[in-house]
């Protein structure tokens, strides 16, 4: 979390940081875990073959490692911090693209959250909708765990900060 806190303006606080639902890395994990795994349970035959083998292995394992690397990555970066100034939004699509965006709360207009598909149900995970003031484009906040607690997070803060 220190990474996030040097964004900080002064007197500003965090108050909370929400990240991607774990289910949502449940197939990349699993993509992840098979590519690494599977070099070591056909380490035998692939030593068999001596160069050809000995060359697949390692393949196999540095596609193993560069996924589970991915998913670390896309992990630790995809956030949303909510502090008593503003909402920052982290969205980490790749290993070296990065976007950042950021909104004050007098801009917030309206604050909505949704739940769809079964998964989504089971899991409770969803998006949270932000409609600014003057932007025809939302702020779709997706993948976060209880989104009805983020919406009615997000909308105590607005309601209780003193009018600029």
């Amino acid at each position: 979390m220190p990474y996030f806190t040097r964004i900080l303006k002064e007197k500003e606080e965090l108050e909370r940081l929400i990240r991607f639902s774990p289910a949502v890395f449940f197939k990349p994990a699993a993509a992840a875990l098979f590519f690494f795994l599977l070099p070591f349970f056909l380490m035998f035959l692939l030593f068999r073959w001596e160069l050809y083998g000995l060359i697949l292995f390692f393949i196999l394992l540095i596609i193993g490692l560069w996924l589970l690397v991915r998913l670390i990555v896309m992990w630790h970066y995809n956030v949303f911090l909510i502090t008593n100034q503003r909402l920052i939004l982290y969205r980490q699509k790749g290993l070296f693209d990065r976007r950042v965006s950021e909104t004050d709360y007098e801009k917030i207009q309206d604050v909505s959250w949704r739940i769809k598909g079964f998964w989504q149900t089971v899991l409770r995970y969803g998006s949270v909708r932000l409609q600014l003031i003057g932007s025809e484009s939302p702020i779709i906040v997706s993948k976060i765990p209880k989104p009805q607690q983020v919406q009615q997070l997000l909308l105590s803060i607005k309601k209780n900060r003193p009018a600029a």
